[in-house]
């Protein structure tokens, strides 16, 4: 075996995408393995932030009052198909236990450390791929339409100074002097202006993309059946029953990465929040910002192909059909602040948000093979989180000590 070990990548989205980047720029022999073109599964339609100031996770301290609501309403911010609930019970089980203090407050901190690396990482990634220059870095806006929710707002933001991040309350006048287009409902939000977006996430992948092959990456086409420690490393068991002898082997397939860690014996309870948008070219509004409304659970992206409105959360497995109705909803919502807002012509979409209960990924060495690594699991950070996983998985494989403590996202944890 070479003192510098080829790494093969299962998944082709952001994950995939950045940690192939920083290993071949690290000397790696580097091959991507997805059933589909780079980019075009959940890494497609993401919301495009760089969410490196969130700090709260989804499981948080009374939580458990308001989950039973939210999940009986089919088109609300929070919903659960009454098919999918029987499948669904030990997810949330696990995740009412990750709503305790304790545990919310460890979540919290281990979020906190890994999203303070991401900026950085990602700063030292476009410089390596040149695709900075889809940055744009003009902070976001928390915005709301009832002054019991900016109260309501206040101790996550203070929660969000604690750890370093500056934030900003402002009045509703102050909000829409910076963005008129918004209705005269708005009562008063926070400005964050370290947060930042890029203007087209599945055009960054495919600009990272075609860097790595200029870089010599492979890329092959298949979908990974199973996975099987040999005297080599690893044996990938492609669908159609080619098989592949790997050195080392990084499981980055999102949403569908429970099945591979399973067939290793390590029984990760990764589910899905399945979520919505749409893509609207003309809105007859422009954001200059990126602007969330946390009261209604969808945020609006101003990106280079239109006003993305996109968000809330539905679980319903991997199989299930869209239920477009809940696009419909986010577009009725999205008036009550947007009143110009024109969004008759619109591309649809739904993706698969690889979802711990935890709100914490796995980036780990597999405890089944010390060829296999793990990297999933990062619900709604997946773009911010990539970049900082592909140098920890880099670190990693090299046997170097990463820069934060990865026991909060050790597969072993479960």
């Amino acid at each position: 075996m070479s003192a510098v070990p080829s790494v093969h990548i299962l998944g082709a989205g952001i994950v995939g995408l950045a940690a192939a980047a920083i290993l071949a720029a690290r000397g790696h022999e580097v091959t991507l393995i997805d059933r589909g073109e780079p980019g075009a599964a959940t890494s497609r339609g993401n919301a495009a932030g760089i969410a490196w100031t969130d700090v709260s996770p989804l499981a948080s301290p009374g939580i458990w009052r308001k989950a039973p609501g939210w999940l009986l309403d089919p088109l609300g911010p929070l919903s659960l198909r009454p098919s999918y609930a029987p499948a669904f019970l030990p997810w949330m089980l696990r995740f009412l236990a990750a709503s305790r203090p304790s545990a919310w407050r460890r979540s919290v901190s281990a979020i906190a450390a890994l999203n303070a690396t991401a900026l950085p990482a990602w700063e030292r990634l476009w410089a390596e791929t040149g695709t900075g220059g889809r940055l744009c870095s003009h902070g976001c806006l928390d915005v709301f339409d009832k002054p019991a929710e900016v109260a309501r707002a206040r101790p996550g933001w203070q929660l969000q100074r604690d750890h370093g991040i500056e934030v900003r309350e402002l009045s509703g006048a102050q909000i829409r002097e910076m963005e008129p287009d918004l209705g005269p409902t708005v009562a008063g939000g926070a400005y964050i202006p370290g947060w930042s977006h890029v203007d087209d996430p599945f055009a960054l992948c495919q600009d990272i993309a075609a860097h790595l092959r200029a870089r010599g990456v492979r890329f092959v086409d298949g979908s990974v059946e199973s996975l099987a420690p040999s005297e080599s490393g690893v044996r990938i068991r492609l669908a159609g029953g080619e098989e592949i002898e790997a050195q080392r082997v990084v499981i980055a397939c999102g949403a569908w990465s429970r099945k591979l860690a399973g067939g290793l014996g390590e029984d990760v309870p990764l589910d899905t929040e399945r979520g919505y948008n749409i893509t609207v070219p003309e809105p007859g509004v422009s954001f200059r910002r990126f602007i969330m409304l946390p009261g209604y659970g969808f945020v609006l992206s101003p990106l280079a192909p239109g006003l993305r409105i996109g968000g809330a959360v539905e679980f319903a497995g991997l199989d299930a059909p869209p239920n477009w109705a809940r696009v419909d909803a986010l577009v009725t919502r999205a008036r009550k602040v947007v009143p110009g807002l024109n969004a008759a012509e619109g591309t649809r979409w739904m993706g698969f948000r690889p979802s711990l209960p935890d709100s914490l990924p796995v980036i780990s060495r597999s405890s089944a093979s010390p060829h296999v690594f793990h990297a999933f699991g990062h619900a709604h950070h997946g773009l911010t989180q990539a970049a900082t996983t592909g140098e920890i998985l880099a670190d990693m494989i090299a046997g170097r000590a990463p820069a934060i403590d990865l026991s909060p996202y050790s597969v072993g944890r479960f």
